[in-house]
């Protein structure tokens, strides 16, 4: 097979552990835009819910003994098309701090925040994209 002929498989889902699902279903759907699909409750008793996203959904559930722990994943992107109006509505819904910036680099302008596990995520409007797949190219 060819490199040009490669076709890379769209995620269908993720699916992670959480502290509060209550918790998280309120930030996915202000924060990030989810809506709600399914909620309940497991056959081990823990609450679960899946949240639609744009092309794919969001397993989340409550365990025993849940640790975040976020040592190996360091953040999800997501593509928004006007930081300064997202950091504003975070600002306003308390999950932004008021004194946070848009932080503007060569190619892009990104706000970085936590879920309510502390999982960072990015929401990152690309100014010149191309030039920043560009500059990594090796001569």
């Amino acid at each position: 097979m060819r490199e040009c002929d490669k076709v890379s498989l769209p995620i269908d889902h993720i699916n992670r552990y959480v502290s509060n699902v209550d918790k998280f279903i309120e930030f996915y759907q202000s924060v990030l835009g989810y809506w709600l699909i399914g909620l309940g409750i497991k056959q081990n008793g823990h609450k679960y819910a899946i949240l639609q996203g744009q092309g794919h959904e969001l397993f989340i559930s409550e365990k025993d003994g849940f640790e975040a722990v976020n040592e190996n994943l360091r953040h999800i992107g997501y593509s928004v098309d006007n930081a300064d109006k997202v950091l504003e509505g975070l600002k306003q819904k308390g999950y932004a701090d008021i004194e946070q910036q848009v932080i503007v680099k060569q190619y892009s302008r990104q706000i970085y925040i936590k879920d309510p596990d502390g999982m960072e995520i990015d929401l990152i409007q690309w100014t010149d994209k191309q030039g920043f797949y560009q500059s990594l190219k090796i001569d």
